[in-house]
């Protein structure tokens, strides 16, 4: 029995980790040298933002509420110069590996190379699409606080996460993820709610929007100061609102209250009106007489 293979291949094994330590050694050192350029750099990039005041400039452009947010809680300038350090520390590290002779390993930094700007990208488009999507809802609240509407908030929520949603698949779809199915179901979902939502209101507001329609024709009708009796209601019509008349009713004791009808119920029913009473012209007051009254002869003795 020849033990010549063995010894060839125990010999082939330690010459290949006797030439594996120069270059793991020589490895090891760019991977050192470069993570103290990385830390120098990320210092020096620190520093230059803090000194431009980069953070009160996020503070006042709301990137720091947005960062917030997304749940971020460290300052702009350190993120960026934790970025760079990161890219830094990563083209040292594939530079090593591949000289150490592992060239799976390098590849597989390699690709993660090429991803950071990707991942960059995408969390830009995440964090001014929440900001866009923030300014969106608090301008439809504000519109609809304008405008008299209770669910304002409510409804600028809506807005805002529906836009912030389909800004988190525009970053997806950034990082090379095909979002088709994604970018579908979003679409699907958010048109459903609001078919939901507008037909609800629609439904909801038809008498609402009867009344307004009404409200025209009664007050083409109906004079302010005009007296109506409409069944069990009689007064004088005070004025017409957009969906309501109201009408000043004098109480029993003789003290004048309002009520308001629905401005279809009177086109509905029969009015029996009365003309408003037109005032009548003053009658102009006689003349004193100028005719001289005769002296009392008893006052000029």
């Amino acid at each position: 029995m020849s033990f010549q293979p063995v010894f060839d291949a125990l010999t082939k094994i330690l010459f290949d980790i006797i030439n594996f330590i120069p270059r793991f050694v020589n490895g090891l050192i760019i991977l050192i040298v470069g993570y103290l350029i990385s830390r120098l750099v990320r210092w020096i990039v620190r520093v230059v933002l803090r000194q431009i005041h980069f953070d009160q400039l996020s503070d006042r452009t709301g990137i720091t509420n947005a960062l917030d947010t997304l749940g971020v809680r460290i300052p702009l300038s350190a993120v960026i110069a934790q970025v760079v350090f990161f890219f830094l520390l990563l083209s040292f590290a594939i530079s090593a590996v591949a000289l150490m002779g592992l060239t799976a390993v390098a590849d597989l930094l390699q690709s993660v190379l090429r991803f950071v700007p990707r991942a960059i990208s995408a969390g830009i488009i995440i964090i001014f699409g929440s900001m866009l999507a923030r300014l969106l809802g608090a301008t439809i609240t504000a519109v609809a606080e304008n405008v008299n509407i209770t669910y304002g908030k409510v409804l600028g929520k809506i807005i805002e996460y529906a836009v912030l949603a389909f800004v988190i698949v525009l970053a997806i779809s950034t990082l090379g993820v095909d979002t088709t199915i994604l970018t579908s179901s979003l679409t699907i979902i958010i048109a459903s709610t609001g078919l939901a939502i507008a037909l609800t209101f629609a439904l909801g507001a038809r008498e609402a929007a009867r009344n307004v329609i009404a409200g025209h024709y009664v007050r083409q009708r109906f004079q302010p100061g005009q007296r109506l009796t409409l069944g069990e209601y009689n007064g004088r019509v005070r004025l017409t609102s957009g969906a309501y008349t109201v009408l000043e009713t004098g109480g029993e004791g003789g003290e004048q209250s309002t009520v308001s009808l629905p401005n279809s119920f009177l086109l509905q029913y029969a009015v029996q009106g009365q003309e408003v009473p037109q005032s009548a012209p003053q009658q102009n007051a006689p003349e004193p007489d100028s005719t001289p009254e005769p002296e009392n002869p008893a006052e000029n003795a």
